[in-house]
């Protein structure tokens, strides 16, 4: 290599001296530079030609390989961001009803103050859809909703009272990349254990999606599942983000990002404790 350089230099200062560097060709074949007809020795072999263009291509694919992780790492540091932004939110949520979300209140009929009438429309049409629905660790809508979950029960915590200083008073979260998720109910457990690919199906979840960009998965019943819309029911997005996933409400939460494989629970999973 270090041949090859001293005559690249040598065959360059010919050239500049002769004034016609840049009307130069190179025949490899022949080893020699003609130019204006003249002749100037020291070109490279065909076998020298190859190791510079092999070299070149390795310090390319380096090159790329190197951005590819500026990206990750720049990805990595957004989901953090993010998830610190979603914390805030749920601790705020906290702070003004004394509740994390789908708690105390603020859990559905039976349990809390929520009737099922309360839900969106695209929640499901049955009470167990419903029910799926609401307990999706993926599900947000608690803090990225404009309208208060307890709207119309008349509950002390609807909305906000200043008097008190206690009340619901979102939205929470807002400017994320949003959006209606496809998933299925086997994570459902709120302990982060399970396959949000197992179970049952849910449409529609008000979900927050990550930055790391990944394909839906095809499953065996010829399902799409994780795949995002920007409207309810409407049309799939080809590439998005994995959800943001909330565990353990109920006492010590956690947020989840699938990381940059896009699978739950692998090693490169990213969690954030909430308090």
């Amino acid at each position: 290599m270090h041949q090859m350089l001293k005559k690249l230099n040598r065959l360059m200062t010919d050239l500049r001296s002769s004034g016609l560097q840049e009307r130069c060709s190179f025949f490899v074949s022949g080893a020699f530079c003609v130019a204006g007809g003249k002749r100037f020795q020291g070109g490279f072999t065909l076998l020298e030609m190859l190791v510079i263009i092999t070299l070149l291509a390795a310090i390319a694919a380096i090159a790329s390989g190197t951005m590819y992780r500026v990206a990750e790492t720049a990805n990595d540091q957004l989901v953090i961001a993010e998830m610190q932004e979603i914390a805030k939110a749920i601790r705020q949520f906290k702070q003004d009803t004394g509740y994390y979300p789908k708690q105390g209140p603020f859990d559905l009929e039976g349990s809390g103050s929520i009737p099922l009438s309360n839900l969106p429309s695209y929640a499901g049409s049955s009470d167990a859809a419903k029910r799926r629905w609401f307990y999706s660790p993926a599900n947000h809508y608690q803090i990225t909703g404009s309208q208060s979950p307890l709207l119309g029960t008349d509950h002390l915590l609807e909305s906000w009272m200043p008097e008190s200083g206690r009340g619901w008073r979102g939205p929470y979260l807002t400017g994320f990349a949003e959006g209606y998720l496809d998933i299925r109910d086997g994570i459902n457990g709120g302990t982060g254990a399970g396959d949000p690919l197992d179970g049952t199906n849910i449409e529609n979840v008000d979900g927050i999606a990550d930055p790391f960009e990944h394909r839906t998965e095809k499953v065996s019943s010829g399902d799409t599942l994780l795949d995002w819309s920007r409207e309810v029911d409407g049309r799939e997005r080809e590439v998005w983000g994995r959800p943001y996933l909330v565990f353990g409400l109920d006492d010590s939460p956690w947020i989840v990002s699938m990381g940059p494989d896009g699978e739950f629970n692998t090693a490169d999973d990213i969690t954030l404790s909430i308090k």
